[in-house]
């Protein structure tokens, strides 16, 4: 049997890499040493890989082919250094990759597997920040939040669970890290983008805190999406990594509407 020892779920933005005119360096300052604090834990936590939860911004995925659900398999994951995202390539664990494909199919969930699949900023960015020179392993899981028909809140509910479960039960890697990365609320290449609804942000972060996934299941997904931006779909990553963590503890290590990054920024630490 394996264990989860160490979870986390961070906002994404490639913005964070460029620090754009405008960036208020006290805010930036915070979630930095968020992240830094992140760094520090995952290091004590000594995983033997980690599991990150993300989308993609029509870099590895377009609308000829988008899964639902995929898996990055194989020995290493090139980034697209896209906006200034980290230009790296990340190391893979092919066994912990195989083992959650085929415990997720066996649990009826058709995730596409994608041999050495690129990963944009969704994951480079918040991984370039967390992992810092550190080679620890890592396994991407895509999840659609970009393009209809998104998965619902609750089969992303029912994802973590059996990623979890999976987690635990395989034996390529005995103790493993999960980190769900996305959101929070913002606005991509519509008319509103640059907009940040702080209200949404912090119900949501009350929510998360205190554990009430339900209550956040239950949002209706166009809802959200009309609130707090198309962005805004990624919270699904945050219910996923929640789920299949079942954290005892949840600590919110920053939140700032960083305007110059047009995006809600929110970092909150799972302790398995």
């Amino acid at each position: 049997m394996a264990t989860i020892v160490w979870g986390a779920c961070t906002a994404h933005t490639a913005a964070m890499n460029r620090l754009p005119p405008g960036t208020d360096p006290a805010q930036a300052d915070r979630v930095f040493a968020a992240f830094k604090h992140l760094q520090s834990t995952l290091v004590a936590a000594r995983p033997d890989a980690l599991v990150v939860v993300g989308t993609d911004h029509f870099m590895t995925f377009n609308y000829d082919a988008v899964p639902t659900f995929a898996i990055g398999t194989g020995d290493a994951f090139q980034s697209w250094g896209e906006a200034s995202s980290p230009d790296r390539r990340f190391r893979g664990h092919d066994p912990l990759s195989i083992e959650l494909v085929e415990g997720l199919v066996t649990a009826d969930f058709d995730v596409l597997r994608v041999d050495e699949m690129r990963i944009d900023h969704a994951f480079a960015t918040p991984l370039g920040f967390i992992l810092g020179t550190a080679d620890l392993p890592v396994v991407p899981i895509y999840v659609n939040c970009t393009t209809t028909p998104l998965p619902s809140h609750a089969r992303c509910r029912a994802f973590g669970q059996a990623l979890g479960g999976v987690l635990r039960t395989q034996d390529a890697a005995d103790r493993v890290a999960v980190l769900g990365t996305g959101g929070l609320s913002h606005w991509i290449g519509v008319p509103r983008t640059g907009d940040i609804n702080e209200n949404f942000d912090q119900d949501f972060l009350n929510r998360f805190v205190v554990g009430d996934v339900s209550g956040l299941v239950a949002l209706d997904s166009d809802w959200v999406i009309e609130e707090a931006g198309n962005g805004a779909a990624e919270i699904r990553n945050w219910i996923i990594a929640s789920e299949a963590i079942r954290p005892r503890g949840r600590t919110q290590l920053a939140y700032e509407p960083v305007r110059s990054w047009k995006t809600g920024i929110g970092l909150v630490e799972l302790t398995p």
